[in-house]
């Protein structure tokens, strides 16, 4: 796979362009593309997005056309484990790798994300956006127009992160980041495995990863969240595609934890059905989560 970073000639558009070759998979798109305006971009941490984006789609060569330095190389190669891909364009001549000192959470507009921030000072919000005309970056909050989200590894808390992660890498050294939040609380096997490769990846590119909730039990989220009709802007906010809060996932499961914390039967039913229902009609759950929905229905049967 062939990478390329082009910028259009306006200095809005940031275009991804790639090549597959005989051993890749194709990717969803003709190409990934941002909108924005990047004025520094670190070689390291550009080859290291292109690898993110591209992960579930890279088998034979990885040639991010302006190369990476030594000390990235093994992290990237280990990045697509077990796939043995070739890494090609490695300068061994030093090079300096920019570093930050603002923390930004990965906003994804989950129950997870609204707990995390409760615990996190991050100091900026970094959010991708396929229904935004145009990005929106200011002291506080980068909301990034973007196709990014097609190019998700897998269903999971992390891997529906990895293009939010690629993007925040490509604006990091304009942004000042040195540290990425992630809100996620349960990960499957092999996404245990893939947090360990990418912290190992960003850490090589100067980004600290933090995943606060990571493994904590979910009932004991209750205690980081508001309650449910205090949340429903914090929703609409992160889900502009929504009428109402009452179509998201995350918004019946902050009522389901709020259910369960607060005693009241009634809610906890009908969180746990409408939570099926979700289910059913193919949302994602973690198993943690599927847990905790199946033993709200089976309190009262």
């Amino acid at each position: 796979m062939q990478t390329e970073t082009v910028f259009d000639p306006s200095e809005r558009i940031i275009t991804i362009k790639y090549s597959p070759e005989r051993y890749d998979a194709f990717p969803p798109a003709a190409n990934a593309w941002m909108d924005g305006r990047i004025t520094d971009l670190n070689r390291d941490r550009e080859a290291a997005a292109h690898a993110l984006l591209l992960l579930a789609f890279v088998s034979g060569r990885f040639c991010p056309s302006r190369g990476c330095g030594a000390d990235v190389a093994g992290s990237l190669r280990d990045l697509f484990s077990p796939r043995n891909v070739l890494l090609e364009g490695v300068d061994l001549s030093p090079a300096r790798i920019p570093s930050g000192i603002r923390t930004a959470i990965l906003g994804d507009g989950s129950y997870r994300m609204a707990a995390t921030v409760r615990v996190t000072r991050p100091d900026v919000v970094f959010k991708l956006s396929e229904s935004a005309q145009t990005t929106l970056a200011g002291p506080r909050n980068m909301t990034i127009s973007s196709n990014f989200g097609l190019f998700s590894p897998g269903k999971g808390q992390l891997n529906a992160l990895i293009p939010t992660i690629a993007a925040a890498l490509l604006f990091s050294e304009d942004a000042g980041l040195g540290r990425l939040v992630l809100p996620v609380n349960d990960l499957d096997q092999g996404e245990v495995e893939l947090i360990k490769r990418l912290t190992a990846l960003l850490a090589a590119v100067n980004i600290a990863v933090d995943a606060p909730l990571l493994g904590k039990e979910l009932h004991t989220l209750s205690d980081l969240l508001l309650d449910p009709a205090s949340l429903e802007l914090f929703f609409a906010e992160g889900h502009e595609y929504s009428n109402t809060p009452d179509d998201l996932p995350d918004f019946w499961f902050v009522r389901l934890l709020w259910a369960r914390r607060t005693g009241s039967s009634e809610d906890l039913d009908e969180a746990a059905a409408r939570l099926r229902s979700f289910s059913e009609a193919g949302h994602f759950f973690s198993p943690r989560e599927q847990d905790m929905i199946r033993s709200g229905a089976r309190t009262h049967m």
